[in-house]
């Protein structure tokens, strides 16, 4: 949950700069809500779980 809050707020600030258009940000969610939905999202979520992993335990 946090992560998505930190992404939010990212997002937010990008909009708010000028950097992205909100019209990309409603693209990028509606495609990672249909990729949420699609048969894709348990290897997504994998990958994601993996790739968090070693990043988090390279110290």
């Amino acid at each position: 949950m946090t992560l998505i809050l930190f992404l939010a707020v990212v997002v937010f600030m990008l909009v708010r700069t000028g950097d992205l258009r909100v019209w990309q940000v409603v693209v990028v969610g509606l495609l990672g809500i249909e990729l949420g939905r699609s048969h894709l999202a348990d290897s997504i979520t994998n990958f994601l779980v993996q790739i968090f992993g070693i990043l988090t335990n390279s110290h």
